[in-house]
């Protein structure tokens, strides 16, 4: 737990601690948030573990996907941007890849407690 918090370190600063009233309120809101848009429709939204489940693989996936194409930016595109442009690119790839590096620790700690478990 974080010092003076009742919410873990890392917690998300946007979703209430899970000792809270309203963190039951809130959390499938803020999963499908991280989820594509078709997931706010989908029957996934009834069941909270099933949905935390779901935005983890889902958010592994992305950071997967980002990092690939981080990887593959000069070979897959070399010959079809300046090199300045190509830079930008992956400087913007890089971001995108810390960003979601974020949203999966944030995920994870939110979905060990929408299953119970400790933190």
């Amino acid at each position: 737990m974080a010092s003076g918090s009742s919410a873990p370190l890392g917690w998300p600063k946007d979703l209430p601690p899970p000792v809270s009233a309203a963190f039951e309120d809130r959390v499938v809101g803020w999963l499908l948030d991280r989820a594509p848009g078709e997931v706010r429709t989908s029957r996934l939204r009834a069941y909270p573990v099933a949905l935390a489940t779901y935005v983890e693989h889902h958010v592994a996936g992305c950071l997967s996907a980002t990092r690939r194409a981080y990887g593959q930016a000069r070979v897959e595109l070399g010959s079809l941007m300046e090199a300045a442009d190509l830079q930008v690119v992956q400087q913007a790839l890089e971001a995108e890849g810390a960003r979601l590096l974020q949203v999966e620790r944030e995920v994870r700690l939110v979905a060990r407690a929408v299953r119970g478990e400790p933190a």
